[in-house]
C-alpha cells in the first residue's frame, strides 16, 4: 500500500470537499424542515464550528509530520489506547458508508434504473470506490480534482445559475430566523455533524501532507470554501430556488430543483445534470472512507495489508444489504451523524491532546 504518498495544498482542498459531502445531498430536506428559510444560516454556522475542529488535527500533525493522528497518538497512548480509538473510527466510517450507499442507491433506483434490483448499482459503486481507495491517496487526490472541477464546477453550477434566474423567489429565504430556537440548534448540529465527516478522513489525511506546518494557512483558506462557503451558498440557492415547503417534502432537493427547470421548449428537465454530480460525490466519499479505515486499522496490526481494505468494503456492502429501504438508511443516517460522529472526535482529539500536554510535562520535570 501505498502510505508514503503525499499530497498538494491544491489536492488536499479538493479531498476535504470530496469527504465533507454525500449525505448533505440527501438530509438537506430535514435541515430545512428543522430551520426553514434559516437552512443555509444553519449551513454557515456548522461549517466554522467544524473549522475549528480541523485546525486542532492541523495544530496537532504540524508538530508530527508524516504521522496520522492514530499513529501520534499511539505514540503517546500505547498500542492498546490507539487500537480503542481505531476500532470505532473503522466501524463509523463502515456504518456511514453503508447507509450513504443506500441512500445514493434509492436516488439511482427512482430517478433512472427503475426496475432493476438495488443492490445492483450500489454494487457497482462500491466497487468503484474500492479500486480507486485500493490506488492510494494521491490518486484519490487527482481524481478529485479532475472530477470536481468539471462535474460539480461546470455541471452543478450551471444548473443552479439557471434555477435562480428562472426560479428566485425571495419569499422562500425571507424572514430569516422564523424558526425556533432549538429547531434552528438541531438544524446546526445536523448539517454540521454531516459536514464534520471531513474531520474524520483528516485523521488520516494529515500523514500525507509535505509539511503541515507550511500548509497549515492554505488548508485553513481551502476548509473556508470547501467546509463553510461553498454549502452555505449552495444551500442559499436552493433555498431561494425551492420553498421550504416543498424542499422539506422532498428527498432529493437538488434534483428536483433541476428537474422542474423550464426555459421554453428548448431547455426542460436538467436533473442529469445533478444527478451525475450526486453519485460521482458519493463514490468519491466512499472512496475516502475505505482509503481511512484501511489505513487506521492498519496501525493495529503495525503492518500494510490489502486483505483489510478488501474486508472492509465486503462488511459495507453486507450492511448495506441488511437494510430494508431508502428512509430506514435516511432515519439512521440522522441519528449517526447527529449523535455519534462529533462524540467519537471529540474525545478523540481530546486524548491525544491530553496526551501530549501530559507527555510535555513529564519531559520538563525530567530535565529539572
Amino acid at each position: 500500500m501505498l502510505q508514503k504518498q503525499k499530497i498538494s495544498n491544491l489536492q488536499a482542498i479538493y479531498l476535504t470537499f470530496a469527504t465533507a459531502y454525500g449525505g448533505v445531498f440527501f438530509y438537506h430536506s430535514y435541515i430545512t424542515h428543522l430551520a426553514g428559510r434559516s437552512a443555509w444560516i444553519a449551513e454557515f454556522i456548522s461549517g466554522f464550528i467544524n473549522i475549528g475542529f480541523a485546525l486542532w488535527i492541523l495544530t496537532v500533525a504540524k508538530k508530527y509530520p508524516g504521522k496520522n493522528m492514530f499513529q501520534i497518538l499511539q505514540m503517546f497512548g500505547g498500542k492498546w489506547i490507539s487500537a480503542l480509538f481505531v476500532i470505532p473510527y473503522v466501524a463509523l466510517n463502515i456504518v456511514l458508508s453503508s447507509l450513504l450507499l443506500m441512500m445514493c442507491g434509492g436516488l439511482v433506483k427512482t430517478f433512472v434504473l427503475h426496475n432493476s434490483p438495488i443492490w445492483a448499482p450500489m454494487f457497482l459503486m462500491l466497487l468503484l470506490a474500492f479500486l480507486i481507495a485500493s490506488s492510494g491517496i494521491e490518486n484519490l487526490a487527482r481524481l478529485s480534482s479532475t472530477l470536481e472541477t468539471i462535474l460539480i464546477g461546470i455541471m452543478f453550477t450551471f444548473v443552479l445559475a439557471i434555477a435562480v434566474i428562472t426560479q428566485f423567489d425571495s419569499s422562500n429565504i425571507l424572514p430569516m430566523l422564523d424558526s425556533d430556537v432549538p429547531s434552528f440548534l438541531r438544524a446546526v448540529l445536523l448539517a454540521g455533524g454531516g459536514h464534520s465527516e471531513v474531520i474524520l478522513f483528516m485523521f488520516i489525511m494529515v500523514e500525507s501532507l509535505h509539511q503541515p506546518r507550511k500548509q497549515f494557512s492554505s488548508l485553513t483558506i481551502g476548509l473556508l470554501l470547501s467546509v463553510v462557503l461553498m454549502p452555505g451558498v449552495a444551500s442559499f440557492l436552493f433555498s431561494a430556488a425551492i420553498s421550504p415547503e416543498e424542499a422539506s417534502r422532498i428527498s432529493f432537493a437538488g434534483v428536483n430543483v433541476a428537474f422542474s427547470i423550464t426555459i421554453g421548449k428548448f431547455i426542460q428537465g436538467l436533473e442529469i445534470f445533478i444527478f451525475i454530480p450526486y453519485v460521482i460525490i458519493t463514490i468519491l466519499k466512499l472512496s475516502g472512507n475505505f482509503y481511512s479505515s484501511w489505513v487506521a486499522s492498519e496501525t493495529i496490526i503495525n503492518k500494510s495489508s490489502k486483505v483489510l481494505i478488501i474486508l472492509i468494503t465486503i462488511a459495507t456492502f453486507i450492511f448495506t444489504l441488511s437494510m430494508r429501504s431508502f428512509n430506514q438508511a435516511f432515519y439512521y443516517y440522522m441519528l449517526v451523524i447527529q449523535y455519534c460522529v462529533y462524540p467519537f472526535y471529540i474525545v478523540a482529539l481530546g486524548t491525544v491532546s491530553i496526551l501530549m500536554i501530559a507527555q510535555g510535562k513529564k519531559a520538563v520535570l525530567r530535565k529539572t
